[in-house]
């Protein structure tokens, strides 16, 4: 691993996008600090003490904003939950609605660019009637003044940290290493994964068993983390032959090569979309419940509560699921691939070319699918109940940052970065080969 980030290194093209990469998380951290003009920190300590539900919803938007820090308000404070719920409506659009569904299919790039206007289009909406929403919240409990001009300031100071984290995301997708939006939740995750593992060590200071959960803990992490990788890393290799061509003297083709089809295709998208789904209508209820001091949304609240009964984990279990099996269907296209195949002269062994090759690999995309998505799903939700369980001095909404979820981001967003390290050396190297 080492060696190949000092191969990455000594790569002009390759050095340049690492350090984009590190000036990108340097503007994003500084915008983690920057406060929200006219916010009174003092009154927020004192609620967040007093209120653990206003606890878990900070909690809740420092994972999509990345500052790990629950009484962090900062012009950051939505991150990039309004464009991944954007993201997740357009492609479920673009399942339903013929118009859109060409335009993602057909029309190749131009198409890709304007479902991307619309996403970010949608983002702005999102964002603005979820930054009002949080504004209202702000003001109900004292936070910000409580009159007209203040929460219009508010609400168009956090869309615009929003939308601004989002372009940043967008320029680092171009012009860093791995996804800008990715590396927002990565950030937010680690970081408070030691927050939290900060605060639970000097609470019980000197306590043995704290300590023996906390290497238990630990040695589970490992051991989860291991299979997440092997998970990660593991294919289906389907064998590919091409047939010889005889032009002139010259033989053509003849060699056999495979199509890989890896067995989590669509990467960390399916569990970030889920978690998305998860809490953004936690997020909406609580900001509802403080924003207008509404007693009626207790007990809708108190049911779907972080983490608070058997449902919440098979909603968890499902999502993950569904958006598994969603993301599969839409990362590959077996008729787009057997035609592909075809077109280059290759066949599989045993297998005829055309219908015949699509009906194989939609079989074998669909048995490598049904394991796939039960194996996320356990991931995701079995390491929390274990947690929650082990550690229960910590608050419900950061012991997320502790579960099979998190780890499952933060393995695939570390693997799809080193990924993208490993083919840029590769370029350079065929660059060299062709004297590029």
């Amino acid at each position: 691993m080492f060696k190949t980030f000092i191969s990455a290194w000594k790569i002009p093209e390759t050095r340049r996008r690492i350090i984009n990469t590190l000036i990108f998380i340097a503007l994003f951290r500084i915008g983690s600090f920057i406060p929200i003009p006219g916010f009174k920190w003092e009154v927020l300590n004192q609620a967040v003490q007093k209120s653990g539900g206003l606890s878990d919803l900070f909690t809740l938007l420092s994972f999509f904003s990345g500052s790990g820090r629950t009484n962090n308000v900062a012009i950051f404070a939505m991150g990039v939950l309004p464009y991944i719920n954007a993201s997740i409506i357009m492609q479920l659009l673009t399942v339903v609605i013929p118009s859109l569904e060409r335009l993602a299919k057909e029309e190749g790039e131009e198409g890709r660019k304007k479902l991307q206007k619309y996403v970010r289009w949608l983002a702005i909406a999102l964002a603005l009637l979820q930054g009002w929403g949080l504004a209202k919240l702000f003001a109900n409990q004292g936070f910000i003044d409580n009159n007209g001009m203040t929460i219009l300031t508010t609400t168009l100071v956090l869309t615009a940290g929003s939308m601004l984290l989002i372009w940043l995301g967008e320029v680092f997708t171009t012009i860093g290493i791995g996804n800008g939006v990715s590396l927002v939740i990565f950030i937010g995750i680690v970081n408070s994964f030691f927050v939290g593992m900060y605060q639970y060590i000097t609470g019980a200071a000197g306590d043995v068993q704290t300590w023996i959960k906390i290497i238990l803990a630990i040695i589970g992490g490992i051991v989860v983390m291991y299979f997440t990788i092997y998970a990660y890393l593991a294919e289906r290799r389907i064998p590919i032959q091409y047939a010889r061509q005889v032009r002139g003297r010259r033989v053509y083709g003849g060699q056999s090569t495979y199509l890989p089809i890896r067995l989590i295709q669509a990467g960390v998208l399916p569990i970030i979309f889920a978690m998305s789904m998860l809490y953004a209508p936690q997020v909406i209820l609580q900001i509802i419940a403080y924003a207008k001091n509404n007693p009626q949304w207790g007990p809708l609240l108190g049911w779907y509560k972080f983490a608070n009964s058997i449902w919440y984990y098979i909603v968890m279990f499902l999502l993950v699921v569904f958006f598994t099996y969603f993301y599969n269907s839409i990362t590959y296209n077996p008729e787009e691939i057997a035609e592909n195949i075809q077109k280059y002269g290759g066949y599989i062994p045993g297998i005829r070319p055309g219908k015949p090759t699509a009906d194989y690999l939609a079989k074998v995309i669909n048995t490598l699918t049904l394991p796939t998505a039960i194996f996320l799903g356990i991931l995701a939700v079995l390491p929390y109940i274990i947690m929650k369980y082990m550690f229960s001095g910590m608050t419900t909404a950061r012991l997320f940052f502790f579960g099979g979820t998190s780890l499952l981001i933060v393995v695939g967003v570390a693997i799809e970065t080193y990924r993208q390290i490993e083919s840029y050396i590769q370029l350079r190297h065929f660059k060299g080969y062709l004297n590029l």
